[in-house]
């Protein structure tokens, strides 16, 4: 791998995946590994960076831009272009890998996590304790849960968490979705986070699942910076019990069902010695349609969101599977594959059939798009 400096030749450098959005004029660059603040790009440069793509030499690169905008680059202001997105990390090279490795590195050697989802996380979780409808549910052994915002969702996230403030469970498995790059199918946070107090993971039954996998499920640590989908259920849980452990995972991708009942057999090899401790928790919304997500238009998710839902309350997940595939998830169902997890799991733990609490779309007129979410109870 090239690393960039006075003395290289600059022919064939690679991007790297970053995330981008349109924003008035130009696009917003936003690095899922965290290396950077959010970038603004003209459409210009945000096409420049793209013609490296690995396969083209500089002066490629200088043609096909000239092609497309009629504007010529000396080797001076294209050489100072690449250094400068080379100070944000933005090219596949040997600078890049080694600071993704010690941000790694400096997650693995953190005590905690620090939550910051909400600005005053105390404050929080009090009006949470306050609002909680403690409820009698003692065979409840698991939750399908939304993770759009606090704000926009508090009505269903209290009504959910009440269902389990009388739990005796004290393990909480929380499955989440990758909202960033994520390079392996399955992993686990070995780390405690902070609230307001330090709440720890069971580290136990993290290094025995760990044990099982051919790949190291601590490798994608990164995609935890600001993962909503795991830090929303620990705040709920952290607000209703005094002592309890998490295992926190993501459910990332799969190629096809195979895999993931790989990854859910060997969960439940470990989790089915504690069985009368464990809670699962699938943390996920449903349907995002609109501007905001790429559609022309928005329109009304709710046959799809509610077929899929039947579904999972009969714990088909392979019908649910191959129903959100038959369609390519055109409602961008964000729990395809941690779903499919999630109720092998419960499968091979006895449970038959859930149980629709609430199901919501969320509408934000102001991008003309819409966000659905639901909450399932499932009972042993």
């Amino acid at each position: 791998m090239d690393t960039i400096n006075s003395n290289s030749s600059f022919d064939r450098l690679r991007i790297r995946y970053f995330e981008v959005e349109e924003f008035e004029n130009g696009f917003v660059v936003r690095d899922p590994f965290g290396l950077f603040e959010d970038l603004y790009f003209t459409p210009q440069a945000l096409y420049l960076i793209s013609l490296f793509d690995g396969n083209r030499t500089l002066d490629e690169v200088k043609q096909e831009f000239f092609k497309a905008t009629s504007v010529i680059l000396s080797d001076s202001e294209i050489i100072r272009f690449i250094k400068q997105m080379d100070d944000y990390y933005l090219f596949y090279n040997e600078r890049f890998v080694n600071r993704v490795e010690e941000e790694r590195a400096k997650v693995l050697n953190l005590e905690y996590k620090e939550i910051k989802i909400v600005d005053n996380i105390s404050g929080t979780k009090h009006f949470i304790k306050q609002h909680l409808m403690p409820e009698k549910e003692s065979n409840l052994i698991a939750l399908i849960v939304p993770h759009i915002d606090i704000n926009i969702a508090m009505e269903t996230y209290l009504k959910t968490y009440s269902k389990i403030s009388n739990s005796k469970r004290d393990i909480f498995l929380i499955f989440g979705v990758a909202h960033s790059i994520h390079l392996t199918p399955f992993s686990i946070f070995p780390k405690n986070y902070f609230t307001d107090r330090i709440v720890k993971v069971e580290s136990y039954i993290i290094q025995e699942i760990r044990r099982l996998f051919g790949y190291d499920i601590h490798f994608d640590v990164l995609s935890y910076k600001n993962e909503h989908s795991i830090e929303y259920p620990i705040l709920f849980l952290d607000s209703i019990f005094n002592d309890f452990y998490i295992i926190p995972s993501i459910v990332a991708y799969s190629q096809n069902k195979d895999d993931l009942k790989v990854i859910a057999r060997r969960i439940f090899e470990v989790i089915k010695n504690y069985k009368d401790r464990i809670f699962l928790i699938s943390s996920i919304d449903l349907s995002h349609v609109g501007k905001k997500f790429g559609d022309k238009v928005y329109y009304e998710p709710n046959e799809i969101d509610l077929k899929y839902i039947d579904m999972l309350i009969n714990l088909e997940n392979d019908e649910a599977f191959e129903f959100l595939n038959k369609y390519e998830n055109q409602t961008r169902i964000d729990g395809q594959f941690t779903n499919y997890v999630f109720l092998e799991i419960l499968k091979m733990l006895g449970v038959k059939s859930g149980n629709l609490f609430e199901y919501k779309n969320y509408y934000e007129a102001l991008t003309e798009s819409g966000v659905s979410y639901c909450s399932i109870g499932f009972y042993i």
